[in-house]
């Protein structure tokens, strides 16, 4: 038997065509695919789905689903990229409320935080 790997993550989402442009036309993932209830984005090589929360609760038969939006945090996703600050400038000058600021870390790198217009929160992080 082979061993598992992971497939992508799936973020549950209200407003597909909202999310869409927050993923394509500011943080620059590509599109790959898209429907009426979800889209595929691409990252390189790495794969991300964003589904509506009516098409998530048929999936999972009526089983409870949200977003994160306005509730505690539970995870977080990562971008690394070559320059956080510049990252932070262009994504503040496209809109983007970052709730921390580049900020240098212990643990050796640069960081700085923000959420999707679900609740998502992503990190964009640099080697320092």
């Amino acid at each position: 038997m082979e061993s598992p790997h992971f497939g992508p993550p799936v973020l549950w989402i209200e407003d597909l065509e909202r999310s869409k442009d927050f993923y394509v036309q500011k943080l620059g993932l590509k599109l790959s695919h898209e429907d009426s209830t979800s889209v595929a984005l691409t990252l390189g090589d790495d794969m991300i789905l964003l589904v509506t929360l009516e098409s998530a609760r048929d999936m999972l038969h009526g089983a409870p689903v949200a977003t994160p939006k306005d509730r505690p945090s539970t995870s977080e996703y990562c971008l690394f990229v070559d320059d956080v600050d510049a990252w932070f400038e262009r994504l503040s000058d496209l809109g983007v409320d970052f709730f921390i600021a580049p900020t240098d870390r212990y643990w050796g790198r640069r960081t700085a935080h923000l959420r999707d217009p679900d609740g998502w929160i992503w990190e964009i992080s640099q080697e320092i």
